[in-house]
């Protein structure tokens, strides 16, 4: 590795940290602004400020190839508008020889992304929900073990594991006296929303406890289905963590035991392929980056490159979310669904970096 490789994954690198900083700060505005609403008497500013401060590195590893798109395009292109690639040019490296310490400099920028992502990013997204449900909801508790806990009056509601498709896995109901004894527990395999506080529980076991009567016996009624009142749906947006938000370690561990006890896996597999696909991304990006720099290299100013990457961004960005919404409907494979964007743009650049090596050379020569 030579001098001119290491000055050009220095100054991609140095462009992508800096695209990933500007990203942070609106990030930081614009989450502050949605936060402000939820702001009350047991929900200070200070409380909202930390929380948006916690789910930033979440939300920044999700746009983090966008980022890192647009901090390429503007580095390479100030090194194209200072003609510093032309004089490259012209010691005699080739379009190709100067991909590689690009994409060096990718593989770098990935690394971090998802040492972030994985770390900090998820612990953040958790930590922020547990402090955000703590400080509003004081009847429910998600920091624990054994699922979540909620307090209702006389019955206390325990769920080992809540899905944001509105399904409970692992369901229990404590009824309790005044006194606080149990009068009344009822368990069930899980549970689906019908909207609303209604619930439709399946594989009912219903015991009823003689605390009043002494010598009374113990009452089971099984059920295979039974509907009944628990809590409304939007108490899930508290206890169920976004999978989009969480590790890779955390979603194998959700997909195994969905997968154990047959029920759709589609949701959490996807977020799981879409963070080991993510450093592909970061590449992808990068790799489409190079066309537009190395051909046009005396043609435009700042301007441009930002508006031709935010372009590629949200294009990028669209067609990962359709790809993902559709997947499922068409059955494909959550693998094939999340590597199929990186991969139909690292073969759009590859073939336009191939198409502009020839011209390269005549315009050269």
């Amino acid at each position: 590795m030579n001098t001119l490789d290491r000055y050009l994954i220095r100054s991609v690198v140095t462009g992508g940290l800096g695209a990933s900083a500007a990203f942070a700060v609106l990030i930081l505005v614009f989450g502050m602004i949605d936060e402000a609403s939820k702001i009350g008497p047991g929900y200070s500013t200070l409380q909202a400020a930390w929380f948006v401060l916690l789910t930033t590195p979440g939300y920044l590893y999700e746009l983090f190839p966008v980022t890192v798109l647009v901090g390429g395009l503007l580095s390479l292109g100030a090194l194209a508008a200072h003609s510093e690639l032309t004089v490259m040019r012209a010691t005699g490296m080739s379009l190709l020889r100067l991909a590689r310490p690009v994409l060096i400099a990718g593989l770098l920028l990935a690394v971090i992304g998802t040492v972030m992502g994985e770390t900090v990013g998820a612990w953040g997204q958790a930590e922020a929900n547990a402090m955000r449900a703590a400080a509003t909801e004081s009847e429910v508790s998600t920091d624990l073990a054994s699922g979540f806990w909620l307090r209702d009056g006389d019955r206390i509601i325990n769920v080992e594991r809540a899905l944001v498709d509105g399904q409970l896995i692992g369901v229990q109901v404590f009824v309790l006296t005044a006194d606080a004894r149990p009068l009344r527990v009822m368990r069930a395999d899980r549970a689906m929303s019908l909207g609303g506080d209604s619930w439709r529980l399946e594989g009912v076991v219903d015991t009823r406890l003689p605390i009043t009567e002494p010598r009374g016996e113990v009452v089971v009624e099984r059920d295979p289905s039974r509907e009944v009142t628990l809590f409304d749906r939007e108490v899930l947006e508290i206890a169920a963590l976004n999978p989009r938000y969480m590790n890779i370690a955390q979603l194998s561990e959700y997909v195994d035991y969905l997968d154990r006890n047959q029920l759709d896996t589609s949701v959490y597999a996807t977020a799981m392929w879409s963070r080991v696909v993510q450093p592909i991304s970061v590449l992808a990006m990068l790799l489409v980056t190079l066309p537009f720099v190395f051909v046009a290299q005396r043609s435009g100013s700042a301007g441009r490159w930002l508006f031709i990457a935010i372009l590629l961004g949200v294009a990028y960005m669209t067609l990962t979310q359709i790809v993902s919404a559709l997947a499922p409907a068409y059955g494909v494979s959550p693998i094939l669904s999340t590597i199929l964007p990186p991969t139909l743009f690292s073969i759009a650049g590859l073939v336009a970096l191939y198409r502009a090596t020839p011209r390269a050379r005549r315009s050269a020569g």
